[in-house]
């Protein structure tokens, strides 16, 4: 491939993004299978049902995270330019291998992401099982152990011999599939730059933050991204470990503009009562469908459900089955078994009401009591008995309790993000007083229930 191509890409969020140099391999990582069917995912998952423009996907996600990566790489370069001896700089090489990686970050995720995972993938999930099947080596297991489902088929698929993508990054540079590996789990040279990829501020927050604003239409999401980018730099711990970071100077208001707009997406988008119903009847649906099946239901297989059907049996899928996984496929599936005869009256009844849109209601009581309430030992029995004469199915399968706990900043050292000093100090932005405030949870806490029986589930909490 041309060193010296330039590959441009219009973005309804970042405008024209020019990829120069290697860092125009993107373009073609983006056209391998492997990449394409994050076309077939969404960003946010079912939130397209309250807001229509939501129906982004996470492939034009990866491609905006891997845009930032290009544009944060050029800023360290000019930056780390009057301080860093050579083979602690970054180089353009670095840099594209950020891109692809950035690039990568969400290729193992399934349909629905988290809710996927969490009902249809056993938690935990048989890591070794799954380890064997992708052909992840050993010493990258004993790396991997730990991590979600996910992030283990991202490393199978950047590793599969027979998969396209492996064999494009094998053919433009020999080992370079093992180097973006290392590079998602966080063991690069130089070590600053995997930061970028995964830490409070990353170029995977900041792409999503704009895109789902700029999607959903919604105002809170706005902070300046031009000008964190030209804050960027390199700083040194009180460990002496060199970090990327932001100017302390310049870029506070920055960075409290940035954190106000996630906080205000979780409210508005990410939590927003309408969608997480949704997506908790979507989760209750594969629940009541792979207990169903490891109970012996025998379920229509064949064409795109075969794939679902292995999965709620506690098998494992090999690649080719992994690219079958995705939005359209599993709406096939909850139509398939909201219409044909399949011996499970839960199963049909869920899919029924999740194709037409009637969703469970929101259950309007005090958070603080809710959570005494559920603290007892007979809340769910007396809850399933309850709302048992409103439901087709079996009343298990008709609550979603909804709790949330998000943080904007974490207490993970691998994790923070860094504020660094005219002295080249680099301080976590955790222990900078401005942001105090967001290092505290935002927590909720809901029950949902079919409309019916709304009123009998706020009376037994109540009372």
């Amino acid at each position: 491939m041309p060193k010296g191509r330039v590959r441009r890409v219009q973005d309804s969020v970042h405008g024209l993004m020019e990829f120069r140099g290697m860092e125009s391999l993107v373009i073609d990582v983006l056209r391998t299978p492997e990449l394409q069917r994050l076309r077939r995912i969404r960003q946010l998952g079912l939130a397209h049902l309250v807001f229509p423009g939501a129906e982004h996907s996470r492939l034009t996600h990866s491609l905006g995270a891997a845009w930032l990566a290009v544009r944060f790489g050029r800023q360290l370069i000019e930056a780390a330019r009057d301080f860093l001896i050579q083979t602690l700089a970054p180089s353009s090489l670095s840099v594209r291998d950020l891109a692809v990686a950035a690039l990568c970050h969400d290729l193992g995720h399934g349909p629905l992401s988290h809710a996927f995972e969490r009902e249809v993938i056993d938690d935990p999930y048989p890591f070794d099982a799954w380890a064997t099947k992708l052909g992840i080596p050993e010493e990258e297991r004993r790396e991997l152990r730990g991590s979600g489902w996910h992030e283990l088929v991202t490393a199978g698929l950047l590793a599969w011999p027979e998969g396209q993508l492996h064999q494009l990054l094998e053919a433009d540079e020999v080992h370079f599939s093992d180097r973006i590996r290392l590079m998602l789990r966080g063991k690069y040279y130089p070590p600053y730059l995997p930061r970028l990829l995964a830490s409070d501020i990353d170029v995977d927050r900041l792409d999503f933050v704009r895109r789902d604003t700029h999607q959903t239409g919604v105002a809170y999401g706005k902070y300046d991204l031009d000008w964190l980018v030209s804050t960027c730099t390199v700083g040194k711990t009180d460990n002496g470990d060199l970090v990327v970071g932001f100017d302390s100077r310049k870029a506070i208001r920055g960075i409290e503009q940035f954190l106000i707009a996630r906080a205000a997406l979780y409210d508005t988008v990410y939590h927003h009562k309408t969608v997480r119903s949704a997506e908790g009847m979507v989760g209750l649906f594969l629940k009541r469908l792979k207990d169903a099946t490891r109970a012996g239901i025998v379920l229509p297989s064949g064409g795109l459900a075969e794939p679902y059907v292995k999965l709620l049996s506690g098998e494992t899928l090999g690649f080719r089955e992994l690219l079958h996984l995705d939005d359209f496929s599993l709406s096939v599936l909850i139509e398939v078994m909201a219409t044909t005869s399949v011996d499970d009256e839960t199963v049909r009844d869920l899919g029924q009401r999740i194709l037409a849109r009637d969703l469970f209601k929101v259950v309007p009581v005090d958070r603080r009591r809710l959570g005494e309430y559920l603290r007892r030992p007979d809340a769910y029995s007396r809850l399933h008995a309850a709302i048992q004469p409103f439901c087709r199915g079996r009343a298990e399968y008709y609550i979603v309790v909804d709790e949330t706990n998000v943080r904007m900043l974490s207490d993970d050292p691998g994790e923070m993000a860094y504020v660094i000093d005219e002295d080249r100090r680099a301080v976590p932005i955790r222990d900078h007083d401005i942001f105090r405030d967001y290092w505290k949870p935002q927590e909720g806490l809901r029950i949902f229930t079919l409309a019916e029986a709304v009123a009998a589930v706020k009376a037994i909490i109540e009372h």
